[in-house]
């Protein structure tokens, strides 16, 4: 199964050296609204859980999404 990092540098296309927390859509060129909705559906399909409209809205940081990932896993 993928890691949140492996699913991260797959659809984003990004070396997995430049990863870090502090990623947003400033910093990654491929990180347009598609690329973000096909991200939130990779990790969803992958964690199996949904984001809610507000936590995919307002993330604004690759670390925000991972602190979702990681407090919805912990609850299931």
């Amino acid at each position: 199964m993928k890691t949140f990092n492996e699913i991260l540098v797959e659809v984003f296309k990004i070396p997995e050296t430049d990863v870090r927390d502090e990623l947003s859509s400033k910093d990654i060129p491929a990180w347009d609204s598609m690329n973000y909705l096909f991200f939130i559906a990779e990790l969803e399909k992958r964690f199996g859980f949904s984001f809610t409209m507000d936590e995919a809205i307002n993330a604004k940081c690759v670390g925000d999404l991972r602190k979702i990932v990681e407090t919805r896993k912990t609850i299931q």
